[in-house]
């Protein structure tokens, strides 16, 4: 016997209160359906739709666009063909076909996914490659990695570099260390 047998077929399914039970005869379009992580909704007998509530709604514009960097990502499925100038981090999971190009006064960090492709030049403080390059990486002082999944190929400049197996054939140009003045 189940020990939820009782509670109709779906017993991860509860209503807000006994009074906002849905029933399928008399079904309460106030009601609220709570569901644990790792279930499925039921089937599509309730007229109760869950809905996200925005955490805020209020963006300033203007600071958005001048005080604080913006996040990047090209997801997996899409493509980009043009060159782009980074004031955030970015993530690339999908086909680039151009260059990303790090702003001045910016300190961006890079990452090429799985699933990443680029075809072009990558310029930014930190760069991390776990997909597929063709071009230019140039961190300057800064660091590039080299995953064991990424398959690199062009000129990687860098000011530290750390490679785990990855697939590499290009060459590598350490940057000249920052001159101290004493």
């Amino acid at each position: 016997m189940n020990q939820y047998s009782d509670q109709g077929p779906y017993p991860w399914v509860n209503a807000t209160s006994d009074q906002d039970q849905v029933d399928e005869h008399n079904p309460n379009p106030g009601a609220a359906l709570e569901v644990p992580v790792g279930n499925a909704m039921p089937p599509s007998q309730s007229t109760v739709i869950p809905v996200l509530q925005p955490l805020n709604t209020f963006v300033d514009q203007h600071q958005h666009t001048v005080g604080m960097p913006g996040r990047s990502m090209l997801a997996d499925g899409m493509q980009f063909t043009g060159n782009a100038v980074l004031r955030g981090p970015c993530s690339i999971a999908g086909l680039l076909e151009g260059n990303l190009i790090q702003d001045q006064g910016a300190e961006v960090s890079v990452v090429v996914t799985e699933t990443g492709r680029v075809k072009g030049d990558i310029t930014a403080q930190k760069i991390s490659v776990m997909g597929q390059t063709d071009g230019v990486l140039d961190a300057g002082q800064g660091e590039v990695s080299l995953h064991d999944t990424a398959r690199v190929q062009g000129i990687v400049r860098y000011g530290r570099l750390q490679v785990n197996g990855a697939d590499l054939n290009a060459t590598l140009e350490r940057a000249a260390p920052l001159q101290t003045v004493r």
